[in-house]
């Protein structure tokens, strides 16, 4: 059976794109300029990247990324900004993890797609606990909080 999606091919992905909303969570592919450190060698890292925020013309979003770990050898400035997330709360997981609270990060808008689509947080509650937490990092850059209308 053919899905919609296929039908609609590049506009499926505009489609998409244009409805991106906060708390929507989508696997990126996301490298240096994004703020990741690819590992052993690679030049990109695959990442689960939470929206949170638009700039002012609507084009790039500012997000944050899930981690399965917590790296203990940085600085507990960004340690202590893990906030642990759950499979119950995100079904999206394969297992428990950790949203990085303690940077707020950018993709361009192109980057998204309805192949990216996991999910979305759905709980308001968790989503407030995430914002609340970013807004709290020392390390989060308040220029881009407020670029992205979270200040």
């Amino acid at each position: 059976m053919t899905k919609i999606g296929e039908l609609l091919g590049d506009a499926a992905d505009k489609l998409a794109q244009d409805s991106l909303k906060v708390g929507d969570v989508h696997m990126l592919v996301l490298d240096k300029s994004n703020g990741i450190t690819p590992k052993g060698g690679d030049k990109t890292r695959d990442k689960f990247f939470v929206v949170l925020g638009f700039d002012k013309e609507g084009n790039v979003i500012g997000g944050l990324v899930i981690n399965s770990n917590i790296n203990y050898k940085l600085p507990s400035t960004i340690t202590d900004y893990q906030l642990p997330v759950t499979t119950e709360q995100c079904p999206f997981l394969k297992h428990n993890s950790y949203v990085n609270c303690s940077r707020l990060i950018t993709a361009d808008r192109s980057k998204f797609g309805k192949s990216t689509y996991r999910g979305e947080i759905k709980d308001s509650e968790l989503l407030d606990q995430i914002v609340g937490t970013v807004k709290e990092s020392p390390t989060a850059n308040k220029k881009m909080l407020k670029d992205f209308g979270i200040i």
